[in-house]
């Protein structure tokens, strides 16, 4: 099971322009395999995987998760090939124009080879059309995914999964 850490911190200029433009409380997302450790200083550690403009496009790396910056939200269907889906894109650059093109004139189109940090996460996870969601999208996209997955769980006389 992958978990996904939305970042909600009020960041630099640009991230608050996200937030603006996509009308969400989050501006990035990170896809880590496990959920973050804590480091008992108010903060957890985790390794996590993205696209980051800061960073020059998809990446692996260790991130210290501050608790009053970051909502995690767990994907208990994810897809078994979903992190090997991810990393089949390592290196692959940060597409700004897609980002701009598909969350602030609404295009919606994929540059191949070039991703943004939700639709990384998107394409991971196989939601069709990746290219569609904002950060705020997807938190809002997995949530539902996560409500009838448990739903259907409960319905086959499964337990929960936490």
């Amino acid at each position: 099971m992958l978990t996904l850490a939305f970042y909600k911190g009020s960041g630099r200029f640009d991230d608050r322009v996200i937030r603006w433009v996509t009308r969400s409380a989050f501006s990035h997302v990170e896809l880590l395999e496990h959920p973050p450790s804590w480091r008992g200083d108010g903060a957890w550690l985790g390794q996590s995987w993205s696209s980051s403009g800061r960073d020059g496009g998809v990446r692996g790396k260790e991130i210290v998760f501050k608790r009053d910056r970051w909502e995690f939200l767990a994907v208990p269907w994810t897809p078994a090939d979903a992190l090997d889906t991810l990393c089949a894109e390592l290196g692959k650059p940060y597409d700004f124009v897609g980002l701009i093109g598909s969350q602030l004139f609404n295009l919606r189109r994929h540059r191949a080879g070039r991703w943004f940090c939700s639709e990384l996460c998107a394409h991971a996870l196989g939601l069709d059309t990746p290219q569609e969601f904002s950060p705020g999208g997807l938190y809002r996209r997995v949530g539902e995914m996560n409500r009838v997955y448990q739903l259907g769980m409960a319905h086959a006389g499964e337990p929960p999964e936490d």
